[in-house]
């Protein structure tokens, strides 16, 4: 819409000639032109000669008011909003009032019928939002936005999509999978080109001289006025750097770069936060080498190798938290690095908060299983245990032995003598302190994981207890499985086994022979899906399968069930046949025996030579000599 005409325009019905309005109104019908038919809507009803209490009545008509007045057209589901460039438009709420009616009988009915449409209507609209959300819950599908299928047909790649029409023949050279709805791709002249999930050019052919993965991100060269200078574009292929750069190499999620005679590192955001200046003699490469975290929710170090020095550095903003030299530097799990000193002796160094928390030459080993939990384990030169925390950098204890302590996610205990009870009491620690001692009648049986720890009672059942050391329920249990990260585990009871969720409340009725379950990768996945199927319990020799509130998804019964870990798939087993079931919509993909292989990725499942999409359609057969 052009500029001089206005921003906004408030359409309106127009039952006349639309050219006779000139300017924004809201129309309202005239009332005042129908008092006549008020009128004889009065002497219809005056035969209701019904004496009635004035007063009463009065009364009555106040509350309909009241209530009438509250109602508005918004709600938890929906809202009504009219914006008509910020004009204050005059509200117009209906009355009673509107109707002229004079005689009170005929006003007091009308009141009630008000009432009464208003409530249907109300109604209606929640009866509306809750199918329409139905609809759309049952509308819900898996895999991964439909990405288009790569193909191979005579050693040319193309593209099917999600139902397996034709998206793009095959005619490159090469092809990738799809990945955010782009995929690099090569023509019949082995010229590079990115095209989109329609199979459309996003990018021509001879716009980039070279086009490179690096994690969601691409590598991409081309000639400009300085030469062939190197970039780096985003997953919606916009230009992440400028092409300024002789060479960008990425490795171990990492980029690095190289641009006359300096030398560093580029961030995953795109930023320059290290350089290096050599000299023209110099040699122009550099490397880099991470620590490898455990717990994404820390900065990354990693040692950068220049010129034949190292040094280490934060990958994210470019810090560097030692100082360069010729020793070799080793970067192990969760920033605990190592440097080559004396004849192959070794200086360990704990890395947080860009320095250097910890360092030793007196040690064997140095490692870090939890950073949250901030209790390093050493070996020292006599080859005895130590732990150390991360926030004073002393011993925890003195007292502390390898099977007296647990290492988990985010939590360390151990055992500590509590001489007035003349028992063990149990420490937990995080963040190198301790913030809890339990004085418990039980032993740690598993340290935590996923927030929850095992634990053995002196009846030799178990419990499990969460990070502030409460037992989450008062059940002993025969057996007890670790907590997925979705928060659910399996257990036994004398009765048989079950599941359990975080609060310790029952999902599977624990009567069962056996519980197999979905990884809680699969269950974050489909955990929308209200088709999904999350456990399968075994009673009297037959599996049944339950969804993720613990209700049965069949009527079947299957001899076997083994779950993927990775993709909404279920191989089953039952006396007639042998299938895959997904959880799109409990389709069955056909299986020659229980022991055929298949192959799943985020948008399809192939078996054989046969291509199936998720709700178990087959979409494509490849015959040709690569299966």
């Amino acid at each position: 819409m052009k500029k001089d005409v206005k921003d906004e325009l408030v359409e309106t019905l127009d039952f006349d000639d639309a050219s006779s309005n000139d300017d924004d109104t809201v129309e309202m019908l005239d009332f005042e032109a129908d008092k006549k038919v008020a009128n004889e809507i009065d002497e219809m009803l005056d035969f209701m000669d019904v004496k009635v209490d004035k007063e009463k009545e009065e009364k009555e008509d106040k509350k309909l008011d009241e209530f009438l007045n509250k109602v508005n057209v918004s709600s938890a589901q929906g809202k009504v909003e009219i914006d008509a460039s910020k004009k204050k438009l005059d509200e117009y709420k209906p009355s009673i009032k509107d109707f002229n009616i004079k005689n009170a009988k005929t006003r007091k009915i009308v009141k009630k019928v008000m009432l009464y449409v208003i409530i249907v209507m109300l109604i209606g609209f929640e009866f509306f939002i809750n199918k329409t959300g139905d609809a759309l819950n049952d509308l819900i599908v898996y895999a991964s936005d439909n990405q288009p299928i790569r193909i191979v047909q005579n050693d040319k790649y193309g593209y099917i999509d999600y139902t397996g029409n034709k998206i793009v023949n095959p005619k490159y050279s090469y092809g990738e999978e799809f990945i955010n709805g782009y995929a690099i791709v090569k023509d019949a002249s082995n010229l590079t080109l990115i095209i989109d999930k329609g199979g459309k050019e996003a990018v021509n052919a001879g716009t980039y001289f070279s086009l490179y993965r690096a994690g969601e991100d691409i590598i991409a060269s081309k000639v400009t006025k300085s030469g062939l200078k190197y970039g780096i574009l985003n997953s919606s292929l916009k230009e992440k750097t400028e092409f300024d750069y002789d060479l960008i190499t990425y490795e171990d999620g990492c980029y690095s770069f190289t641009n006359d005679n300096t030398v560093g590192i580029i961030n995953l955001d795109g930023k320059e936060v290290f350089s290096y200046k050599l000299t023209d003699k110099d040699d122009k490469t550099i490397s880099v080498k991470s620590s490898s975290l455990t717990e994404n929710d820390y900065d990354r170090y990693g040692v950068v190798k220049v010129n034949g020095t190292s040094q280490i550095v934060n990958l994210m903003d470019g810090t560097s938290v030692s100082s360069p030299t010729l020793n070799e530097i080793v970067p192990e799990e969760n920033n605990v690095f190592y440097e080559t000193i004396n004849s192959g002796a070794r200086r360990y160094m704990y890395i947080d908060d860009n320095k250097v928390i910890f360092e030793s030459e007196s040690l064997n080993s140095l490692s870090m299983p939890s950073i949250k939990a901030g209790v390093l384990r050493a070996i020292n030169n006599n080859y005895e245990y130590e732990y150390i925390s991360t926030k004073t950098g002393a011993k925890i204890s003195d007292n502390i032995t390898e099977d007296s302590s647990f290492y988990g996610d985010g939590v360390f205990m151990y055992y500590t003598y509590n001489t007035r009870r003349r028992k063990n009491d149990i420490a937990l620690v995080s963040e190198g302190e301790v913030y809890k001692q339990i004085e418990a009648d039980f032993e740690v049986e598993k340290a935590f994981k996923n927030g929850f720890a095992i634990v053995k009672f002196s009846d030799g059942k178990f419990g499990y207890i969460n990070e502030y050391g409460n037992l989450i329920n008062d059940e002993h249990y025969d057996e007890a499985l670790e907590f997925d990260s979705f928060g659910e585990a399996i257990a036994k009871t004398t009765n048989g086994y079950g599941v359990l969720d975080k609060d310790g409340d029952v999902i599977i009725d624990f009567e069962n022979e056996e519980v197999k379950m979905a990884s809680d990768v699969v269950k974050k996945k489909t955990s929308t899906n209200r088709k999904n199927v999350f456990y399968a319990a075994k009673k009297d020799n037959s599996f049944i399968l339950y969804n993720s509130n613990g209700k049965t998804v069949n009527d079947l019964h299957y001899i076997d069930v083994v779950f993927n870990d990775t993709y909404p798939i279920i191989k089953i087993s039952t006396n007639a046949k042998d299938a895959l079931l997904t959880t799109e919509n409990l389709s069955e993909i056909s299986l020659t025996s229980f022991n055929t292989d298949y192959k799943a990725y985020d948008n399809y499942i192939i078996v054989k030579n046969e291509y199936y999409n998720y709700e178990g359609k087959l979409i494509y057969v490849d015959n040709s000599s690569e299966s």
